[in-house]
């Protein structure tokens, strides 16, 4: 082979590469692994699963009367609930009124600050230690509310928690350097991404092994088919789930749960000589809610909620799942959205109801 043809060769093989790698990145991928507008969102379950025809694009925006605080924004005034939890807690999903507690605070108009693990402590392990400084009693708070995912519930509450950890006020609040004005959007940044990379190749394969496999054989997002259509946006009659949602039900049996519930209620009673009331809000998955309406279901039940609402309790519960459950029956569409991991603002709605 002479070198001009080898040349040729070379130079066409580059240009198909470069060209495919445009196309895909500009028809789809772009619109999924980027965000040119901060305040435009799509959901992480199109971007796992490279599924730009459930993209589900929405703009963040509030309109309630009353809105939370963040460390960032929050000078020391009183509270009325301190809640602390993971991304839904962080208001990742995005779209319109995206925090649950602004719903609360609007709806009962209280103060409410929204805080994150103190340094390496544990969520329980963190509320004690505010707890035992005498920074609630300082501020006044008088509800404090956990929320956690179902598939993240026994990661998160279970293992050694020191209930009697403390800490000084003034190293607390410079931790959360209060009232510093920096925006945390670490929940909501994506990375810069080249147009050439490997996620166009994932686009590709992953969009043919879903027509042999709910999960594309390797990738951590299911589609599956459902008796109804539940969401305003993508393919008719179709859910997305996390594959974490299924790993997660074998660790939600009795003994965790149980172990779970103890941590808890040890923890109402660290509140209660503050006359503080613990809320516990385990965020139901996508999967468990819409799990009755898969056609021919194959996958395991999660038995969670059946499991918590057998279990003494010392501290208020809320059911999640049955809440939403009711909610379905009403409104059929986008109580989650359909390409993320995440309940929508109708959810945060019917939730606050009941709180």
């Amino acid at each position: 082979m002479n070198s001009k043809k080898f040349t040729l060769i070379i130079t066409t093989i580059l240009f198909i590469f470069v060209s495919t790698n445009a196309l895909i990145w500009n028809l789809s991928t772009k619109h999924i692994l980027t965000r040119e507008n901060q305040n435009i969102v799509s959901g992480d379950l199109a971007r796992m699963g490279y599924l730009y025809k459930f993209a589900h694009f929405r703009k963040n925006d509030t309109n309630l009367t009353k809105v939370h605080f963040e460390a960032s924004n929050y000078k020391m005034s009183p509270i009325d609930m301190i809640t602390i939890g993971d991304s839904f807690s962080q208001g990742v999903m995005g779209g319109p009124n995206r925090y649950y507690q602004d719903f609360i605070a609007t709806k009962l108009n209280l103060n409410i600050l929204n805080i994150l693990n103190y340094k390496q402590h544990s969520k329980i392990e963190t509320l004690a230690i505010l707890a035992n400084s005498g920074f609630f009693k300082k501020i006044g708070v008088k509800y404090v509310l956990v929320e956690i995912t179902q598939r993240g519930s026994v990661k998160e509450l279970t293992g050694n928690i020191n209930y009697k950890a403390d800490e000084s006020i003034p190293n607390i609040e410079k931790f959360y350097k209060f009232g510093n004005n920096d925006t945390n959007n670490e929940y909501m940044q994506l990375p810069k991404t080249s147009f050439i990379n490997n996620g166009n190749f994932k686009y590709l394969l992953f969009n043919i092994l879903y027509h042999f496999s709910d999960h594309a054989i390797f990738s951590k997002v299911y589609m599956t088919s459902m008796i109804e259509d539940f969401f305003s946006v993508g393919p008719d009659n179709k859910l997305l789930f996390y594959n974490n949602d299924l790993k997660s039900i074998r660790k939600n049996n009795q003994s965790n749960l149980s172990q779970i519930n103890k941590n808890l209620n040890k923890l109402q009673k660290i509140l209660k000589k503050q006359n503080i009331k613990l809320i516990y809000m385990p965020v139901v998955t996508k999967y468990d809610l819409y799990s009755k309406f898969i056609k021919d279901n194959p996958y395991p039940k999660d038995l969670s909620f059946e499991i918590y609402n057998k279990l003494k309790k010392d501290y208020i519960f809320i059911d999640t799942k049955k809440i939403l459950l009711k909610k379905l029956d009403k409104h059929k569409q986008d109580i989650f959205y359909v390409d993320d991991t995440h309940w929508t603002y109708k959810a945060s709605d019917a939730i606050s109801d009941e709180i």
